[in-house]
């Protein structure tokens, strides 16, 4: 015993080191860690050379590829392994046992030994033998280990038998070719036959082959010398095949059970002796009882549910075909039931034991019923929307029929019968060519045999022969299938679209003069003066295939008529003929008067019997006039003209045509209001013009109470119809010109502005008198209000009609007076003699943009306002401002030093 061994002892367990002095052969004790916890004087001498077995692992000791010691752990079981001694090299077997407390593995006991030799000298034997097998053979000896692998192996699992011969079983699971469940099954075989407990196993198990994943039978028998197993035989078949058909029989069977089981049948058959004998198929859930309750029942348990059946059971017996059908807790079955007889069979043939034509003594009786509750269902069901069907065709305002495919009629509708005014039975049976005239049968039948041909449907438009107005018909044709699919005949509808083709000749005509009046208005965009938007507009109305004559009339300065401006059409002297007055009374009734006043469109659907059109109803007769549009052309609150269309066909403008034209009065009406004011901004002389308001305003009021002066100046008139005016406060604090603003019910925004001088607030207005000037081409300059009097400054062209200004005025104020008219020549300005009119250069929104920069402080330094607050107060975009600041500043450069 070493010293080793001595010391060790000295420091452990007594128990266990009594334990391991008994033990003969190389013995140790390990923590499940495999960490070295005790050992013999054997083992330390079989381990020399190690070093102190107190620091040792030991896998650091024995080298096995297996680690029995980690198996032992984890099975809780004896395993056994193989390997070298790490200090001779020498290949040992190690057998290890698991020692358990309290339900788990606290340490194990390894023995290590020298391998059995059982049977080298028959080595060549073992080779020749497995390798003649036709499976898979290999040997494994007491330690579990390899010894020998037939080359069947290798056309099993594609690895070579030098990869595993020699090693532990172990390595069978470290290969990848059997699983760990496997693995557990196969050692426990192979402990079972080493300790002599069997001497037949078979384990079969999922594995890797070379082709891929399989199904194996390993077959282990022992091998004996001297009444001890030495080996272990493991033959090994690939029965992937088998398991194979053997599941797939196992599953169709199955299937075929449960085929029959669910069945919508009932089989029942009964012995001679009128006993159930067998029964199948569906749940008999109508009896109450389970099919095992039936057996060997008799017949007669059958009658208080299905006596029919029980009737033809007996008569079946008797050797009679019978049937029934029986209604069971609602549901209904019908029934077949056929004898069953011994047939009479030749001399030393077997008997067939079937019904039939050589039948002998009756054996029983089968019957077999159906559930056909879904079926009679769904046949009440179809005969029921057969009714419905058969309900909504006649009631079908359209003419409907069905013909076979010969072409007679199968089925028609009562409105097919009111169209051809006759009785069913004469269409019922009978062809196109006898119930229509030959050209309209030859037609509708060519069209139905192209359905049948083609099989496809078909929607065409034909007009049956009629005695008054031609009428339009669109007849849908398709192919209608019998139960077997099968094409049976035609189905088809016909439908009166006289009216729908009239609506859509209507439509299209309507789309037609809707791109009229759009086009006109997009010509519009080129003329820039008044005789050139009324041209425009004449012409093209006058020269559509709609139209016959337009004209544009505008009252002059002082006149109560309104005189053609302009007008376009073939027409004679229609106009010297007749005389429109504005003012209600005489001839000032009529379409065009009321809609000049009115501001709304005035139509004559028909010229000939509209009273109100009785003044100019024979002028326009003999000019071929049937219908008449009036429309005012408007902007704002202004109307600067009327536009009236006439037509050679009665009702001729729709409502939807009528909103066009509204439209197009609109933007003719704009157009010439920015001409006007056009023609303001290039005129050599103009008028300026003032007004005197009175009356309750809030300025008025405010004027005379606080005893100061307002002056409200340089409107800027943005795009969406608001007007942005500079209001500046004189004697007064300015806090006062704020209160009196917010007064104002046309207030959108105010916004104080820096100046000390003024201006000193912006005020954005809706509904501005400022607004009502540039409409009727006129331009205010600025409003002054003191002492509880307003004045208006008002600039207009020279031949303005001052009218038109003053009650553009009076619609915004109470009272108004002219008090001041004065012609002024801009050429007498000493700027416009050297660098002419700056203002003609600027374009209306660059001006707008100017001012409003100029009168924020946008030019001071610092500035008072940016580039964001000008465009909030013109809501538009801050580039957009930018850049029209930039074409502005550029033509007023222009203007100074290019003229």
């Amino acid at each position: 015993m070493s010293e080793r061994f001595e010391s060790r002892r000295d420091a452990g367990d007594p128990l266990v080191s009594a334990v391991l002095a008994a033990v003969d052969d190389p013995a140790a004790v390990c923590d499940p860690t495999g960490r070295v916890l005790d050992w013999n004087g054997a083992f330390a001498d079989r381990v020399d050379g190690v070093g102190d077995l107190g620091d040792a692992s030991f896998a650091d000791l024995v080298d096995c590829a297996s680690d029995p010691l980690a198996r032992a752990v984890e099975t809780s079981e004896e395993t056994i392994g193989s390997g070298p001694l790490a200090s001779t090299g020498r290949e040992v077997t190690v057998a290890v046992r698991p020692v358990e407390r309290e339900g788990s593995v606290s340490a194990v006991v390894a023995t290590v030994s020298e391998p059995p030799e059982p049977f080298e000298d028959d080595r060549a034997l073992y080779e020749a033998s497995v390798d003649a097998a036709a499976d898979s053979v290999y040997v494994v000896d007491p330690s579990y280990r390899i010894r020998v692998a037939s080359e069947g192996f290798t056309r099993f699992t594609g690895v070579p038998t030098d990869a595993i011969e020699g090693r532990d079983v172990a390595c069978l699971r470290e290969l990848g070719i059997v699983d760990e469940g496997a693995f557990h099954e196969g050692m426990r075989a192979l402990r079972a036959m080493f300790a002599g407990e069997s001497d037949d196993e078979r384990v079969t198990a999922e594995v890797a082959l070379d082709d891929g994943p399989g199904v194996v039978e390993n077959r282990m028998r022992p091998i004996e010398r001297d009444g001890e197993v030495v080996a272990v035989v493991n033959a090994v078949r690939d029965v992937t095949e088998r398991e194979w058909r053997r599941e797939a029989l196992a599953t169709n069977r199955e299937r075929l059970s449960t085929i029959l089981d669910d069945l919508p049948v009932l089989m029942v058959v009964v012995d001679g002796e009128e006993r159930v004998e067998h029964c199948q198929g569906m749940d008999f859930d109508a009896f109450d009882c389970d099919r095992s309750d039936l057996l060997d029942e008799p017949i007669e348990a059958f009658e208080p549910t299905c006596p029919d059946v029980v009737a033809g059971f007996r008569r079946a017996l008797d050797g009679e075909t019978a049937s029934a059908t029986e209604t069971i807790n609602d549901r209904t079955y019908t029934v077949c039931i056929e004898p069953l007889s011994e047939p009479v069979s030749e001399a030393g043939a077997e008997p067939v034991g079937a019904a039939g034509d050589s039948a002998g003594e009756s054996t029983g009786a089968i019957a077999v019923a159906m559930d056909v509750t879904d079926r009679t269902r769904r046949e009440e069901a179809l005969h029921t929307r057969e009714q419905e069907l058969r309900a909504v065709i006649d009631s079908s305002a359209d003419p409907i029929a069905m013909q076979d495919l010969d072409g007679r009629f199968q089925v028609v509708n009562e409105a097919m019968l009111a169209a051809l005014e006759t009785d069913r039975e004469r269409v019922v049976g009978s062809r196109h060519e006898d119930l229509f005239p030959d050209a309209f049968a030859q037609r509708v039948e060519a069209h139905r045999r192209a359905v049948l041909e083609t099989e496809r449907a078909r929607v065409v438009e034909e007009s049956p022969p009629a005695d008054d107005e031609q009428a339009v018909i669109q007849l849908t044709l398709a192919p209608y299938h019998g139960p077997d699919c099968e094409v049976q005949g035609t189905v088809s509808i016909a439908r009166d679209i006289t009216e729908l083709e009239r609506q859509r000749d209507e439509l299209e005509t309507l789309t037609e003069i809707q791109e009229l009046v759009q086009e006109s208005m997009r010509a519009l965009t080129g003329a820039t003066t008044s005789d050139a938007i009324q041209e425009t507009v004449c012409d093209r109305l006058a020269e559509s295939e709609f139209y016959e004559f337009a004209w544009i009339g505008q009252r002059r300065p002082g006149e109560r008529e309104l005189q053609p401006a302009y007008s376009a059409g073939a027409v004679g002297d229609y106009l010297d003929s007749v005389t429109v007055n504005v003012d209600a009374g005489d001839n000032g009734n009529g379409p065009a008067s009321r809609a000049y006043r009115t501001g709304d469109i005035q139509v004559v659907h028909d010229v000939h019997s509209d009273p109100d059109f009785e003044p100019w109803r024979e002028a326009a007769v003999e000019n071929g006039f049937e219908s008449v549009a009036a429309v005012p052309l408007t902007h704002g609150s202004t109307t600067h003209g009327l536009l009236g269309v006439y037509a050679d066909r009665p009702n001729a403008f729709s409502q939807r045509e009528l909103a066009g034209f509204e439209t197009l009065g609109e933007v003719v009406g704009f157009a010439l209001s920015a001409a006007q004011y056009r023609r303001l901004v290039e005129a050599d002389s103009v008028l300026e013009l003032e007004f005197e308001v009175r009356g309750e305003t809030p300025f008025n009021e405010a004027s005379r109470e606080h005893d100061c002066r307002f002056e409200i100046e340089h409107a800027v008139r943005t795009g969406d119809d608001r007007v942005v005016n500079y209001l500046t406060v004189e004697g007064a604090d300015p806090a006062v010109g704020e209160s009196v603003a917010r007064s104002l019910s046309n207030l959108e925004a105010l916004r104080r502005l820096d100046g000390d001088d003024g201006p000193h607030y912006e005020m954005t207005l809706t509904d501005s008198v400022f607004q009502y000037l540039a409409d009727v081409g006129a331009r205010g300059e600025r409003g002054v209000v003191e002492d509880g009097v307003g004045h208006m400054h008002v600039e207009a062209p020279a031949d303005a009609d001052v009218r038109k200004i003053t009650d553009a005025i009076d619609e915004r104020f109470p009272t108004v007076d002219l008090v001041a008219k004065r012609e002024k020549r801009r050429a007498d300005a000493p700027w416009w003699h050297s660098h002419g009119d700056i203002g003609t250069r600027l374009t209306d929104r660059q001006r707008a943009v100017l001012k409003t920069a100029y009168y924020n402080g946008y030019y001071e330094w610092p500035r008072d306002a940016d580039s964001e607050d000008l465009a909030d107060s013109l809501d538009i975009a801050s580039t957009t401002l930018l850049q029209h600041l930039r074409k502005g500043h550029r033509r007023i450069l222009e203007a100074m030093f290019e003229t």
